[in-house]
């Protein structure tokens, strides 16, 4: 999820609306950089499929797509060819402008769409965050010790919450924006179910009726808002073959329940090493439970994953991607996440991974 829930899954849900207008949209764009004859793709990518909308070619540095959209506001991309240079906003009816350089698509400029108007406001306000958040990572990359490793991903944890503080304000003050909810749809986890359930509250009814909207009432339904110290929750989905597995079947066991997915390339590079703490402590008492976020269209890769990877420890999944109950369950926003249970089903750590795992696991079993 890390991370396609917070990326791609972040645009992927429909913004939908009550009824259907002929609700036409043009762009007009301006792009330098390009030779004549290059092609552009307007896509819709709101669904679970990218759909291509419109393709234009560049002719003296202009170009122009039209549709005719089916709900108020689209999740939309523009992109090349080849995908190296795209840009994600909000399309919606209304006359646009695209104005940008090649290279420079994250940094186009839209006009004409007041959801994107919003988004641009959004944007102006987190992007401090985001630029020290580049700086932190770059310095968290090279080779430094375990204790300026650790100094850093506490930073990288107090940026973040800035970031995410300034967003929940900005959805206060635009309750009826779908900038709003979807933000609140990415974030919600992240802020806690308290929270989130104040700024679900303040959000317009027309906002709480979107697929968005919606999302976010289904994550305040199913959230326990567990954190370290609470007793497990306990959740029942079938694994590849249809057999359904429960937490609760390893009642008295070491239990690490990992959430993760066939396509995230973190989780996979992570595989190995959880198969090595497996091997080490299954016998001593310790049983994994992994919960997959993959989607129904994506089960043969799943299934492919786990046989690959030689995961043999339980493996379960409702195939509805991030909207998994036990992911809901448990304030999942990204993947790999998982939560460490003791034999007494009290929660006792998070996101333990390789050796800081087999520590612990040391410290439980041996």
């Amino acid at each position: 999820m890390k991370h396609r829930l917070l990326l791609i899954v972040s645009f992927a849900i429909l913004i939908s609306a009550c009824g259907q207008k002929n609700n036409n949209v043009t762009i007009a764009g301006k792009v330098t950089g390009f030779k004549d004859g290059t092609v552009l793709y307007l896509e819709d990518v709101s669904g679970e499929d990218i759909k291509i909308i419109d393709s234009a070619r560049i002719t003296n540095n202009a170009f122009s797509f039209s549709d005719t959209l089916s709900s108020p506001v689209l999740n939309a991309r523009i992109r090349t060819a080849d995908g190296s240079d795209y840009r994600f906003f909000y399309m919606e009816k209304a006359s646009m402008t695209f104005t940008a350089k090649k290279g420079k698509f994250r940094q186009a400029i839209i006009t004409g769409s007041k959801t994107q108007d919003d988004d641009n406001q959004l944007a102006e306000i987190t992007s401090p965050f985001d630029l020290k958040a580049d700086s932190l990572n770059k310095l968290y990359t090279k080779n430094t010790s375990k204790a300026e490793a650790a100094k850093i991903s506490g930073q990288q944890n107090e940026v973040r919450n800035q970031e995410i503080a300034k967003t929940a304000d900005f959805i206060l003050a635009h309750p009826a924006s779908f900038v709003s909810v979807h933000n609140l749809n990415v974030y919600g986890s992240s802020m806690g179910k308290t929270k989130t359930q104040k700024l679900y509250d303040a959000l317009s009814t027309e906002m709480k009726q979107t697929a968005m909207g919606k999302g976010v009432a289904e994550y305040l339904k199913y959230n326990k808002d567990l954190n370290i110290g609470d007793i497990y929750a306990d959740f029942t989905q079938p694994d590849s073959s249809g057999r359904n597995i429960s937490i609760s079947n390893y009642a008295g066991k070491v239990i690490l329940i990992d959430f993760w997915a066939s396509w995230c390339g973190p989780c996979r590079a992570e595989n190995p090493e959880a198969v090595k703490s497996y091997q080490k402590y299954h016998d001593k008492g310790f049983e994994i439970v992994g919960v997959s976020i993959d989607r129904a269209s994506e089960k043969a890769d799943w299934i492919a994953a786990i046989k690959k990877d030689k995961l043999t420890w339980p493996n379960v999944s409702e195939l509805n991607g991030d909207r998994n109950t036990a992911a809901l369950m448990y304030g999942i926003n990204g993947i790999p996440d998982n939560f460490l249970i003791n034999k007494a089903g009290v929660i006792i750590a998070r996101n333990l991974r390789g050796q800081a795992l087999r520590d612990k696991l040391k410290e439980l079993l041996d």
